[in-house]
């Protein structure tokens, strides 16, 4: 029996919990140049604060839309990996996108002090773990909705590719979006994924499960 997806769970309702609650954006959220410095400032900085913000930039959403797309992907893939390959390994890959979002962001923000927000990096590194698995049961099981939920991510995937390689305006409102915070986790997802997830999964199905 798969077991609970308790952690899945857990970070929903702290990020819900972080929105209602009206968390500070400038406690949590993932300043670059704080990690990478700039030409006038030093990094990284040995502050609480630039570790807070690598892991809990996935606490803040900006507004009630932002929370709801994002919670909406997180309850119906992160239940679905977690169920399959259990809390230790989501924890790892939630662990994984949540940081990698964070430095590829870094890296390649043409604003290093423009603030990192919400748990979108993170859930795309479980949308790349995601591409690993066939769920043993769940509406996911069935080969037509896993094939076109696969075809969404790879097309998300892509597109993700062309915004972060092709520069944005900076009066577009497309470029607020952390394109490469969701290049980060997809990458993490996928390569982390590849690690933890295949080789689960083929002994699984060798054993008849």
């Amino acid at each position: 029996m798969a077991p609970p997806p308790y952690a899945n769970r857990t970070v929903i309702l702290l990020c819900v919990l972080a929105f209602v609650l009206r968390l500070p954006p400038e406690s949590f959220a993932f300043v670059p140049a704080y990690f990478f410095g700039t030409v006038e400032l030093a990094g990284p900085l040995p502050t609480g604060a630039l570790w807070r913000g690598l892991f809990g930039h996935v606490l803040i959403h900006g507004d009630l839309t932002h929370l709801l797309s994002n919670m909406a992907v997180l309850w119906l893939l992160g239940d679905v990996v977690e169920r399959e390959a259990g809390h230790l390994r989501y924890f790892l890959l939630f662990a994984a996108g949540t940081v990698m979002a964070a430095l590829t962001e870094g890296l390649l923000a043409a604003d290093r002090m423009a603030p990192l927000i919400g748990a979108s990096g993170a859930i795309c590194a479980l949308m790349g773990a995601f591409l690993w698995l066939r769920p043993r049961s769940g509406l996911l099981s069935r080969r037509l909705p896993r094939r076109l939920v696969q075809g969404a991510i790879l097309v998300f995937a892509l597109l993700n590719a062309a915004m972060t390689l092709v520069p944005l305006k900076a009066d577009s409102p497309l470029a607020e979006v952390g394109w490469g915070a969701h290049a980060g986790g997809l990458a993490a997802g996928l390569l982390l994924g590849g690690v933890l997830l295949r080789p689960f999964a083929r002994s699984r199905e060798d054993g008849g499960a």
